[in-house]
Formats: structure tokens, C-alpha cells, sequence
């Protein structure tokens, strides 16, 4: 079926239509009194539109109740005559007016979700790098950093590094946060082909109220390790 220039007239009032088919309809607007009456009366109803002053999400069946109710005709037989202009506006205006309803109940609907999602930005916690140091090679030539974050309530550590030697057998490289010479487990995690690795390490309460003084990285046999058993690769004060 061929589509009508006149067959865009609800996309064009709604704004729901490209550039270049915006510009298209604007050129048959203007050399179409029909289509330009018609806008005028849409034009007219939407000053009448009612809104409620509380939005909320319409119920699933609401579209086919405005269509009964607005319409409350059953459609036309095949072999109908066409409608004459004067038919055709009577029944273009309850048409156009559950169109319309139906269009602004859905940009209401829109606009609250659009509200909902601004205001769970609004609420979004903000990162803080509460500390941030350049971790030295002990052995080796890595290279790597430690960052401590704060988000709300969160503080986690990021630890990355890079120019790692490759790993054997069920070798992996541990982080450590150490306290007056007592370290504890921060992370574990293995390099990939180009030698880099990362870990995210979450505080518990006991992590975050204690005082580190020292964040390293060493390269254990296992994943298994309590307390650091191989060499020190990277480390630093924080």
C-alpha cells in the first residue's frame, strides 16, 4: 500500500518524523487545506486535553478503554462509499482525539520514567580516590598502581599492573595490605597474555577501620597462601 503524504500528519505533530520527511510533509502542508485544517483542529484539542496533576503508570488495559470509549463506533464495512470531506471530518475528529490521548498518555508515561531515571542519577554515589600511589619494582621491571576508593558507604582498592613475568603451573600473583608487618590477603589474581592484571579489593569493616601503611604484591606458588611465601614484586608506602 502507498503511503499518503497526508498520512503523516499525527507523526508531524507529535515530532515524530526525520528532517527530511519533516521537510517533505511541510511542502504537502502547505498546498493541502485538509491536511491544514486537520492540524488546526488537533491544535484545538490539545488545549483542551486534561492533565492530572499526579502522573502514574497507566494500567495495561487503558489503551483499549480510551479507543471504546472515544470511538464508540464500530469500524466501517469494505464496501462503504468513501467518506465525502464533510464524513470524513466527523470521523476524523473522535479519531484524531483518541490518537491524541493516547499519545500524550504515552509522553506522560515517558516523562515520569525519564524523571524516575534523573532522579537515580541524582542519588548515585559519587567515586573518591581517597588515596592513590605508584607501586615500585622490587624485582623485576613491573610496573603498577594502587588506587583506595570511596563510594557511599564502599571503600574498595584497585590494584593494576603491568610488564609481569609470565606465570607457571598454578603460580598467582597476591596482594597484601600490611600494618605494622602483619599483612592480610587483599586480592588474588593471574596476568594475561601481555602481562598486565587488575583486582578490585572490597573492605570489610575490619579493613576499613584499620590504618595500612603498606600495599604489596607478590608472586605465590598457589592461590592458597595465608601469609606471603614468594617474592616481592611491586610495593609501596600508602
Amino acid at each position: 500500500m502507498t503511503t499518503h503524504q497526508c498520512d503523516y500528519l499525527l507523526d508531524y505533530y507529535n515530532g515524530h518524523l526525520s528532517e527530511l520527511e519533516r521537510a517533505q510533509f511541510e511542502k504537502h502542508l502547505a498546498s493541502c487545506p485538509q491536511c491544514q485544517e486537520e492540524l488546526h483542529e488537533l491544535e484545538q484539542l490539545a488545549e483542551y486535553m486534561p492533565f492530572a496533576s499526579d502522573i502514574v503508570e497507566p494500567p495495561k488495559d487503558l489503551e483499549d478503554r480510551v479507543l471504546t470509549n472515544i470511538l464508540g463506533e464500530k469500524k466501517p464495512k469494505a464496501n462503504v462509499e468513501p467518506f465525502s470531506n464533510k464524513k470524513k471530518r466527523s470521523w476524523f475528529l473522535p479519531s484524531v482525539a483518541a490518537a491524541l490521548a493516547l499519545s500524550l498518555i504515552g509522553n506522560a508515561y515517558l516523562f515520569t520514567q525519564i524523571e524516575d531515571q534523573n532522579e537515580v542519577v541524582e542519588q548515585a554515589t559519587i567515586d573518591q580516590v581517597v588515596q592513590y600511589v605508584d607501586l615500585a619494582a622490587v624485582s623485576g621491571n613491573a610496573k603498577g598502581t594502587a588506587s583506595i576508593i570511596k563510594q557511599g558507604e564502599q571503600t574498595s582498592m584497585v590494584v593494576q599492573a603491568s610488564e609481569l613475568q609470565d606465570l607457571s603451573n598454578e603460580e598467582v600473583y597476591q596482594v597484601w595490605l600490611i600494618k605494622d608487618d602483619k599483612p592480610e590477603r587483599a586480592g588474588t589474581f593471574v596476568t594475561s597474555k601481555d602481562g598486565k592484571g587488575s583486582v578490585v579489593f572490597k573492605f570489610n569493616e575490619e579493613f576499613t577501620k584499620k590504618d595500612w601503611d603498606t600495599v604489596a604484591i607478590t608472586l605465590e606458588p598457589d592461590a592458597n597462601s595465608q601469609l606471603p611465601q614468594g617474592d616481592i614484586v611491586l610495593a609501596s608506602e600508602i
